[in-house]
């Protein structure tokens, strides 16, 4: 079980540094027309937690909304609300204009949750390498709760940070952990550091070091968790009080501040 974890791990980093996210971000940036809130039977979370937690199918992202959009075409309950959807909010599909933007609406979507699954996968992992048996739940229905990952009584949501003060922010709730995924702009945070007009150049020096601490960015831009940020969450993982304290420290660091 532990080595099939492992080799799974492994094709899952495999599979995300082939993502031309350059491209599809050019691609996509405009299309952005179909941002109302979904019926449930045209959302994809089901779709691609089958596939790419499920049963371990690391579809490229066409082939995937290729099948998606088949899927709910051939189911009459869904084909049928997607169509009320349609005709409620555009007069007409207009040869494929609305396929374009639910396909961009689509990736948006895809890669968040491919983000929260490298978090899943990455625990799974080191728990397998570090001999610790350790049980953790990741699917359609938790996600749909705002929860990403839950470990026992311990709820993780992954939280995408573009900026330092945003590291900053927690969840309030008792039993559900913030995990501080970021997006830094690194080549904007080194030019902030040579700048002669930026004052906190320690703070961008500091972020810096905590992403490349805890993140690790593929040759195609994707940010992925490092072992130093899960480690002492799985070490502490008995004790929410102190899984929350682990994550604090690690969400200053990357807001800048000394620790």
């Amino acid at each position: 079980m532990s080595d099939r974890i492992i080799e799974d791990f492994k094709r899952y980093r495999d599979f995300l540094v082939t993502i031309p996210l350059d491209k599809y971000r050019e691609e996509l940036k405009e299309i952005k027309w179909v941002e109302q809130d979904l019926p449930k039977e045209i959302l994809p979370l089901a779709s691609i937690f089958k596939y790419y937690w499920e049963e371990r199918q690391f579809l490229d992202f066409e082939e995937w909304f290729d099948t998606f959009w088949k899927e709910i075409n051939t189911n009459s309950p869904s084909k049928e609300v997607l169509n009320q959807f349609k005709k409620y909010y555009f007069d007409k599909d207009n040869n494929g204009w609305f396929k374009k933007g639910f396909r961009a609406r689509m990736y948006r979507t895809w890669v968040s949750v491919l983000t929260q699954m490298d978090f899943c996968y990455l625990f799974q992992f080191l728990c397998a390498r570090e001999g610790k048996i350790l049980s953790l739940e990741c699917n359609a229905a938790l996600d749909a709760r705002g929860v990403d990952a839950k470990v026992g009584n311990i709820g993780f949501q992954v939280a995408k940070i573009s900026n330092r003060k945003e590291a900053r922010s927690a969840s309030k709730k008792k039993t559900l952990v913030t995990i501080p995924y970021a997006v830094f702009n690194i080549e904007e945070f080194e030019k902030k550091i040579k700048s002669p007009r930026v004052k906190d150049k320690k703070g961008y020096q500091n972020s810096l070091k905590a992403f490349q601490k805890y993140f690790i960015r593929l040759k195609n831009g994707f940010v992925v968790f490092g072992e130093a940020y899960l480690l002492p969450i799985i070490d502490n993982i008995e004790d929410i009080t102190k899984v929350k304290e682990t994550v604090d420290k690690i969400s200053l660091e990357l807001s800048g501040e000394e620790v």
